[in-house]
């Protein structure tokens, strides 16, 4: 065998369909039948370049350098496979097997998979979520289907047959893996086409949270509140706490979700402190991103403009006032949008329709035998949360009197009802009705007055609290610092002295604790009534402060580990990790400004590229923001930077934390703010003598012009570069100095040679680093330079390796950059065809990601296009929507596109009527976005 490559590759994952249950039926002719079927494949493979890396009984395991040589692999394979069935003689087939048997062979239908992008070879093997991706695609197919990933399907079209096709069948969600993945059929003339729905789950439409046990009775309240919501913009459900207002309001959003197009979403509010915060939960939820020059508010609103969804409001009571808001400003710019909030009290805003959530039907005290209680809903929850807790219990004729005693002195509150259900594995009902009752005697001091419903959940909750051992106790007020949640590792750093694993377990037992082990790992919460009531026993115990502190350090070590995680391979893994404890930041982010600043200085900087790639750069400039001006106005560190350990990492976190802001500002285009957050930390790396810190940020301000077309820099600036980074002797910042060097002699047309020997010398740097962000956006930055400069084969050969890596890091907007340069360079070379079709999948993925700058200069481009098919109406149209779209979002086209802009849109002023091209103009300017979408998607022949 050949040496085998390394770095982007594609695999090919082959699998017989049914192949135990055809060994147990016909082991001769399947003896044959596979020596055919591994003859056919590795022919196939082998072919095309490709490599068998080891066969799996009923399937092969192959690698290819390109993926296009994969995909003539599968089509040639599939061929062969479907010619067997065509050999001579009679055949039957068995309907009931999936197979085409033969006198003498079988037939076999084969699934195949295919995945493009990065695996580690180690002794002859590869390594890495590629193989698992490649894997699970093929899993999800049938017998003769072939099956490739988006990123295969972006790096392989080009190079198709004439006669091959692909056919979207949309984003899937696949076993074991987080990231939902957008799956393509191949589709070939002579090859089987109809098959039926993929083995996985279609991307949903909603985030409603899984429910772990059953939803009991509130059949009358889900239809009278389906019938409000019908005629209500917003209803808001209200009760106190543990009524099951949330509950309620996820089974609504369940069963009303086929009414809205695009989607039930779940918000959740509980975690939040700040009001600030509300606004980037929710556009996150949606998965909106921060623009340039834009405020977070108008992207979501106009996100929300044209959609058909429903936004769930949970637990708002805490932050009314701001949700409120919000809320109202949503409905009035988003005509089919409706709301559901939950609360214990109104909002208060106009077009709102108020719904009380009552208790559970509850039986009177007539009502004592087993037949006539089994029709409430209050004993069927209790009932079906006993025998989840002890499958041996059952209402019967001795107990019946005792439970409908125990919903009724509950109220038929239902969180109160699960927590004494709980309760079955120790007493019998009988003794949990006759313990509530004493209890609740001391609190009325015997009178039958009944408790207000709120005392009665916190008598119950008093009541398992005191029956918990005192070590149960401890960890239930400590778990109290959560929000959102949190995973066993947390638990156990902020409870050393307890056997977590035991108590934890325990807790969950007796419902005070529900675990969720759908993801990656299980995690643990507290419903949000429970952590009410723990957290104000933490402070009657006087640990809230040690346990915030806990919870902090646990925090901070965690985003120091994420650091270089985020900037490496294991990048997309880590980000999903950080988003899940999102909540638990923000709560380390409020507890450390009050304590310990620093601490929030060093978190900033170890998240900016967390808060980058998930689009929260406002939620990071705003705690930088906030750390930098609260240590300003810290008393000064006593000493001096060569005698003060304590001095100098004060004005190192300061300084990185500049730098943060200096990125994020980047990011969103707000370059005023990060030249000048970028001076800052310029100046104190400066005094620090921090030669690699201030390499890095001098070059990552030059790289960032460059992106840009802008090469207005003295050259001085790359001298100073590459001197302080060789004073540094630092392998990342003489890696950057380097690749500066190397992209700036490029972009000035100077010697190429020297320039690629420099860029060159970077990437090796890197190679040996954890810094695969860097050494891809490295790569980016020539393949960026190749294009603008028209070496155009050159771009799309440095681009094509680039998608594969973005697409792995979960880059979704860079890897739309390429595709939009590709589509760009085919414009440019007159393939307009070609062009127009790339762009009509590039701006609908600008618009998901919610890139309206993007979506612009798309328009822009279908304007150029419409010019050269002589429809001169469109182009007015499209470039009169497009100017308008940069008016709202105050983000101007850069200088490069300006020269084309003013070119096309000045002969056509030339060739018409000013009043002619006034009408049609105007007409443009007053498409929304949506439908200046859609207009530059109709066909016009």
């Amino acid at each position: 065998m050949n040496e085998l490559p390394s770095g982007t590759v594609t695999f090919l994952f082959t699998d017989i369909e049914g192949s135990t249950k055809h060994w147990e039926q016909h082991p001769e002719a399947m003896k044959s039948a596979l020596a055919k079927h591994d003859s056919i494949l590795r022919e196939a493979i082998e072919s095309n370049h490709g490599h068998v890396i080891k066969t799996t009984g009923d399937g092969v395991h192959a690698m290819f350098g390109t993926a296009i040589d994969g995909v003539n692999a599968a089509i040639d394979a599939q061929r062969e496979l479907a010619r067997m069935k065509d050999e001579g003689g009679r055949m039957n087939e068995d309907l009931d097997s999936l197979f085409i048997i033969h006198p003498s062979s079988l037939s076999l239908k084969v699934r195949m998979g295919l995945h493009t992008g990065e695996a580690e070879l180690r002794d002859g093997d590869y390594y890495g979520g590629t193989l698992n991706r490649a894997a699970r695609i093929m899993s999800a197919g049938h017998g003769g289907q072939i099956l490739i990933s988006e990123t295969t399907a972006q790096v392989a079209r080009e190079h198709f047959a004439s006669d091959v096709s692909l056919l979207d069948l949309g984003e899937h969600h696949l076993k074991g893996l987080t990231r939902a993945e957008r799956i393509f059929q191949l589709v070939v003339p002579d090859l089987q086409k109809e098959f039926p729905a993929l083995m996985s789950i279609a991307t949903a439409t909603n985030n409603l949270p899984a429910q772990l046990t059953s939803f009991i009775g509130r059949e009358k309240e889900i239809r009278e509140a389906k019938e409000k919501l019908l005629s209500a913009k917003l209803l808001t459900l209200i009760g106190p706490g543990g009524t099951g207002k949330t509950r309620l309001s996820i089974q609504l959003g369940m069963e009303v979700l086929p009414n809205f197009t695009d989607g039930v979403w779940f918000i959740e509010l509980a975690p939040l402190a700040d009001p600030a915060l509300i606004l980037q939960t929710i556009a996150s939820v949606l998965n909106v991103r921060a623009q340039m020059g834009v405020s977070l508010k108008d992207i979501v609103i106009d996100y929300l403009r044209a959609k058909n969804l429903l936004l769930i409001f949970d637990n708002c009571e805490h932050l009314v006032e701001a949700s409120a808001q919000l809320a109202d400003e949503f409905l009035h710019h988003a005509p089919n949008l409706k709301i559901i909030a939950s609360s214990r009290e109104a909002l208060g805003i106009g077009g709102e329709t108020v719904y009380r959530v009552p208790s559970l039907s509850l039986p009177n005290q007539a009502q004592a035998s087993r037949e006539t209680l089994a029709g409430f809903e209050s004993i069927q929850l209790f009932v079906d949360r006993a025998r989840a807790a002890n499958p041996k219990f059952d209402l019967t004729e001795k107990n019946a009197s005792a439970v409908a005693q125990i919903c009724r002195r509950l109220d038929g509150i239902p969180l109160a009802l699960e927590l004494a259900a709980a309760r079955v594995t120790v007493f019998s009902a009988e003794q949990i009705a006759t313990r509530l009752d004493d209890r609740f005697k001391l609190l009325t001091g015997g009178s039958r007055t009944a408790l207000p419903r709120q005392q009665t959940l916190r008598a119950l909750i008093d009541w398992s609290y005191d029956m918990l051992s005192e070590d149960e106790r401890a960890l239930l007020r400590r778990l109290s610092v959560f929000a959102g949640g949190w995973v066993f590792e947390a638990a156990e750093s902020i409870c050393p002295d307890l056997d977590v694993l035991d108590l934890l377990t325990q807790l969950v037992n007796k419902s005070l604790v529900t675990m969720d082990d759908e993801g990656d790992e299980p995690r643990y919460r507290l419903l949000e009534t429970v952590r009410q009531y723990a957290r104000d026993k933490l402070m009657e115990a006087g640990e809230a402060e040690q346990m915030r502190n806990r919870h902090l350090d646990y925090f901070v070590q965690l985003t120091e580990s994420a650091e270089q995680a985020l900037i490496g391979y294991a990048a997309l893994s880590w980000i999903n990790r950080l988003e899940a404890e999102s909540d638990n930041l923000r709560a380390a982010f409020e507890w450390g400004m009050e304590t310990n600043v620093v601490t929030v200085l060093t978190m900033t900087h170890a998240l900016q590229y967390f808060w980058y790639r998930r689009g929260y750069e406002t939620e990071g400039r705003r705690w930088a923001g906030q750390a930098l001006e609260k240590i300003q106005n810290l008393p000064a560190v006593e000493g001096d930077l060569s005698t003060s350990a304590g001095a100098r990492q004060r004005m190192l976190v300061t300084a990185k934390a500049w730098q943060a802001i200096s990125f994020l500002a980047t990011s969103q285009g707000d370059f005023l703010v990060a030249n000048a957050a970028s001076q800052k930390c310029q100046e104190l790396a400066r005094q620090l003598g921090d030669k690699r810190l201030l390499a890095t940020e001098l070059a990552f301000l030059v790289a960032t012009k460059m992106m840009s077309g802008d090469t207005t820099y003295e050259d001085s600036v790359i001298e100073e570069i590459v001197n302080i980074a060789r004073e540094s002797n630092d392998p990342f910042a003489l890696s950057v100095s380097h690749g500066v060097v190397g992209l700036n002699m490029l972009w000035k047309s100077q010697d190429a040679r020297i320039a690629n020997e420099h860029v060159a010398k970077g990437l090796a740097l890197l190679k040996n680093t954890p810094h695969h962000f860097w050494q891809t956006m490295m790569l980016f930055g020539l393949g960026m330079e190749a294009r603008f400069q028209g070496r155009f084969d050159e771009a799309r050969e440095r681009f094509v390796p680039l998608l594969a890596a973005f697409h792995e890091m979960g880059d979704q907007h860079r890897a739309n950059m390429i595709h939009s340069e590709c589509a760009h360079m085919q414009r440019l070379e007159g393939h307009h065809d070609k062009a127009e079709s790339m762009y009509r999948e590039t701006i609908l993925e600008w618009q998901r990601l919610g890139h309206r700058a993007a979506v612009a200069n798309q328009l822009e481009c279908f304007a150029f296009i419409a010019k050269v098919n002589e429809q001169p109406e469109r182009v007015i149209k499209l470039l009169g929507a497009a100017e308008r779209l940069r008016e709202i979002i105050q983000i101007d086209m850069s200088p490069m596109e300006r020269v084309e802009y003013e070119r096309e849109a000045g002969e056509l002023r030339a060739r018409m009527s000013e009043k002619e091209f006034n009408i049609q103009w105007l007409e443009g300017r007053a498409m929304t976005m949506e439908q200046a979408i859609a207009y530059a998607l109709e066909i016009f022949v």
